[in-house]
């Protein structure tokens, strides 16, 4: 699958790396330079070999979803000559190359797609025959069989979470009953289990999991939390993650083992503010967090600024970190985690943190 994108460039020529006196290294995946007028606003996922996927905007306008794996980038599906009119959600990608995106369609409508060999899939698309008025927002994910967990709104005027293959779709949960909106992005792992964060119609919040029968409760504001962050995530065992702040002031990252809520980092130690966490199969937790007297960064352990990996305000290629995304689908097995970037310049890039050998 090497070949150059229709844009004839490459990431080999300006591939570097960065060395730090952090817990990562970085390593330059995707520099927008010439080519692309935009990266954002979402996310690059990453699979197992370290290779990113990403959404662009080209300099003409058009827009595509690409991958990279540092040495040239690779044109999965674009606006040019397609069925896509637009793509409105990151790639997620699978370790076969296959990816799952939001798009427009030219004959109309939106749909969550999956691409493999240059196949593409539809696992949901609204249109006469179909139950949906919209698809998203934000973005799916997969697992290795190819299910794609995805948000949707449904003609009767219902929102739900929703699983797909491309042979069939099930309903993980609606609006029709207990809950009355739901936000963040489902993940699912790959035992088919989603998890996913919710409101409830009286008035408390939830983390919940489900397959398609009857849902768990995995956390919800009962528990002593005035507040769940809205992207929680599961690893293949179960396990689930999430950023809460306390009922009773301060807050911090969480996970849940067989019922057990246990906490990771909290308030109490040098962090103020927690947004959001990553975890993988390994053990692995990524969180972004603000320090005490500190901005806005990603973190791999509660000791800023040794397990710092990149934060608001750190020198980066001659200029500073204005901003940064990532989200579920940005970290692998092996610990390496997929960062969106813009400088203080407004230059663009796509970086890949490598945890440095203990």
């Amino acid at each position: 699958m090497r070949r150059r994108n229709r844009t004839g460039t490459t990431t080999g020529e300006k591939l570097s790396r960065l060395s730090q006196i952090d817990a990562y290294t970085l390593t330059l995946m995707v520099d927008a330079g010439d080519h692309f007028r935009d990266l954002a606003p979402y996310v690059a996922s990453i699979d197992s070999s370290g290779t990113v996927a990403f959404q662009a905007t080209l300099n003409d306008g058009s827009t595509g979803v690409f991958i990279s794996a540092g040495e040239q980038m690779i044109t999965v599906a674009d606006t040019v000559g397609s069925i896509f009119s637009h793509f409105y959600s990151h790639p997620d990608i699978g370790d076969d190359g296959s990816l799952c995106f939001y798009a427009g369609l030219k004959s109309g409508g939106q749909g969550v797609l999956r691409t493999s060999g240059g196949q593409v899939t539809a696992i949901a698309t609204t249109g006469a025959d179909s139950p949906f008025a919209c698809i998203g927002p934000l973005g799916p994910t997969m697992n290795h069989a190819g299910q794609v967990a995805f948000r949707a709104d449904l003609k009767s005027g219902e929102s739900g979470v929703f699983i797909g293959d491309g042979q069939s779709v099930a309903t993980i949960a609606d609006s029709g009953g207990i809950f009355s909106a739901f936000h963040g992005l489902p993940v699912i792992n790959n035992r088919g289990t989603v998890v996913f964060r919710a409101d409830q119609r009286d008035g408390g919040q939830g983390v919940y999991t489900g397959d398609g029968g009857a849902l768990t409760t995995v956390v919800n504001s009962n528990d002593g939390f005035s507040e769940l962050g809205r992207f929680p995530i599961i690893d293949d065992g179960g396990i689930v993650a999430f950023v809460a702040t306390f009922q009773a002031g301060g807050g911090g990252v969480f996970k849940v083992a067989k019922g057990e809520v246990a906490a990771v980092v909290g308030t109490q130690g040098p962090f103020e503010h927690f947004r959001g966490v990553l975890i993988n199969n390994a053990g692995t937790t990524i969180f972004y967090a603000t320090p005490r007297d500190g901005q806005l960064g990603v973190y791999a352990g509660p000791g800023p600024p040794f397990h710092r990996i990149i934060a608001m305000g750190q020198p980066l290629f001659g200029s500073t970190v204005a901003d940064f995304a990532l989200n579920p689908v940005s970290l692998n097995d092996a610990g390496q985690v997929a960062i969106r970037v813009k400088l203080a310049d407004g230059r663009q890039f796509i970086l890949r943190a490598d945890p440095k050998p203990p």
